[in-house]
């Protein structure tokens, strides 16, 4: 039975002794079409839309295991788009199958993808315990500053070394509603009372394709 799991924007299903995390995201009038607001190629879309819904698998704990890539800017679109994918598996040094479809009938005037997500967990973030220290990896971006502030991203290899880190408690990505929105949501789910340190940002700023997460680990007393 599917439900809502720990971690942002999660559900999880329990196979047997397995437990599955499904994750997703979308972007529309990104891309390539002439009327989309923010023009960048597509293997950049499909990159940015798998790094998010990976981000949130990651945050509950889960390894993707496949991807389905959903395509609606046109057939010539699928090449592009599933190297951006793929860039994004190798960034995070997973090898996981990659499916997905096309709207070949209709042809939108804007561009418009959606990638989700199947992970397995493999460790379990819900406990966290003693003294914590907090860090932001990266910084909010949106729009074009992603794509022209690049290095100021958090990179996709940090949040695999995180996963395999016995002493990160928590990794959470920060979505378009700023650090604040996500640090409250951690916080109920986590039952911190702990206050909001200063990460030196804007706590409000979109952070558009997760460029930006909060980090916990545990404090040496």
């Amino acid at each position: 039975m599917n439900k809502s799991a720990f971690g942002r924007n999660a559900m999880e299903w329990r196979v047997g002794d397995r437990v599955l995390v499904m994750t997703s995201d979308n972007s529309g009038a990104i891309g390539e079409k002439p009327l989309d607001e923010v023009n960048v190629p597509y293997e950049i879309v499909a990159y940015y839309a798998f790094r998010t819904a990976v981000m949130d698998c990651f945050s509950a704990g889960a390894v993707p295991v496949s991807v389905v890539l959903h395509n609606f800017c046109e057939e010539a679109a699928w090449g592009k788009l599933h190297a951006g994918v793929l860039k994004g598996l190798a960034e995070v040094s997973v090898d996981a199958a990659v499916t997905g479809s096309t709207e070949s009938n209709m042809v939108l005037q804007q561009s418009a993808v959606a990638v989700t997500v199947l992970g397995e967990r493999v460790r379990d973030f819900k406990d966290v315990s003693g003294p914590v220290e907090w860090t932001l990896a990266g910084k909010p971006l949106v729009g074009m500053e992603v794509v022209e502030q690049a290095s100021e991203v958090a990179p996709l290899s940090l949040v695999r070394s995180y996963l395999d880190d016995p002493s990160v408690t928590v990794i959470w990505p920060v979505g378009s509603k700023g650090v604040a929105v996500e640090w409250a949501r951690m916080s109920e789910q986590l039952c911190i009372e702990a206050s909001m340190p200063d990460f030196g940002v804007d706590k409000n700023k979109s952070a558009g394709p997760a460029t930006c997460w909060i980090v916990g680990r545990s404090a040496v007393e």
